[in-house]
C-alpha cells in the first residue's frame, strides 16, 4: 500500500510540475527539435511490431522475472510501456550512437529496441540473472540480432568491472535501480567515459523514494546541463553549450 501511495502521489506531482508538450516554452533549438521532433515523434516503425509481438509471446507462453530480482513475477510486463522502448529507439536513432550500454538487462526488450535503432552500434547489456539472460538471449536470437553483447556478472562481480574495460559511451541506460547509493556509484563510473554529447537515461525515476532522491541528485550534479523528467524515464544531457535547467514534461 505505501508504494502504491508513492506512485499515486508522484503521478499526481508529475502533472502538475509538468510544462506544455510540443516545445512550448523552450528556447534552446536543441532542446526544441529533440521534444518535438524525437520525443513526440509518433511514426511507428516496423521493428515496433516485431518487438512488441514478441512482448506477447513472453506475456502469454513465458515466465517472466522481475528485471531486479531475478524471480518469477507474472506483473512484469506491466510495469514496462512499449512507448519507454521505442523512447530509447528514437533517441538512438536520431543521434546515431555507436556505444550503447544497457545496466539491468530486463526480458531484453527495450535492449532490442536499442539494437534495432542502430545495427551498426556496439550494444552491452549487463545482468545478473542467469534466468533474464536465458530469457532474454532467446529474444535477441528470434529478432535475428547480431550486435548485442550480453554479458553475465559471476558471484560478487559489479558493473564497474566491465565500465573499466569499455571506452567511450556514448548511450548508457539505467534499467535496473540497485539502491540509491549503487546507482550514483554506478553514474559516478560512467561519466569517467562520456562525451559531450553522451545521453544517459534512467528507467523508472519515480518508482519509490529511493529511486527518487538519485534522480534528484543527479539532476543537480556539476556535470550535468540538462534533465528531461517524462515520469517513466529521465533524460540526461551533458552538453555544456546548454543552459542548465530541469525540464518536466508530458509527452502525449
Amino acid at each position: 500500500m505505501p508504494q502504491q501511495i508513492h506512485l499515486f502521489k508522484e503521478r499526481i506531482r508529475h502533472r502538475i510540475k509538468a510544462g506544455h508538450h510540443r516545445g512550448f516554452g523552450i528556447h534552446s533549438p536543441y532542446l526544441f527539435r529533440l521534444i518535438t521532433a524525437v520525443l513526440e515523434e509518433k511514426l511507428p516503425f516496423y521493428h515496433f511490431a516485431r518487438i512488441e509481438c514478441l512482448r506477447k509471446e513472453l506475456k502469454t507462453d513465458i515466465a517472466s522475472f522481475d528485471k531486479d530480482t531475478g524471480k518469477r513475477n507474472p506483473n512484469r510486463f506491466a510495469k514496462t510501456e512499449a512507448s519507454c522502448g521505442q523512447l530509447l529507439f528514437r533517441l538512438i536513432q536520431d543521434a546515431h550512437y555507436k556505444t550503447v550500454l544497457e545496466l539491468g538487462t530486463s526480458t531484453g526488450l527495450e535492449t532490442q529496441y536499442m539494437a534495432f535503432a542502430n545495427q551498426k552500434a556496439r550494444c552491452i547489456s549487463v545482468t545478473t540473472s542467469a534466468e533474464i539472460a536465458a530469457i532474454a538471449l532467446e529474444g535477441f536470437k528470434k529478432q535475428g540480432l547480431k550486435n548485442i553483447e550480453l554479458l553475465l556478472l559471476q558471484n560478487d562481480e559489479t558493473p564497474e568491472k566491465i565500465l573499466n574495460e569499455l571506452g567511450t559511451l556514448d548511450f548508457v541506460l539505467f534499467n535496473k535501480f540497485s539502491g540509491e547509493k549503487e546507482n550514483l556509484i554506478q553514474f559516478e563510473k560512467c561519466l569517467l567515459k562520456k562525451n559531450k554529447d553522451s545521453l544517459f537515461v534512467f528507467m523508472n525515476i519515480h518508482s519509490n523514494p529511493d529511486a527518487l532522491n538519485a534522480w534528484k541528485t543527479i539532476r543537480t550534479h556539476s556535470e550535468v546541463q540538462v534533465t528531461i523528467d517524462l515520469y517513466h524515464l529521465g533524460i540526461v544531457i551533458f552538453n555544456t553549450m546548454l543552459e542548465k535547467k530541469n525540464y518536466v514534461i508530458k509527452i502525449k
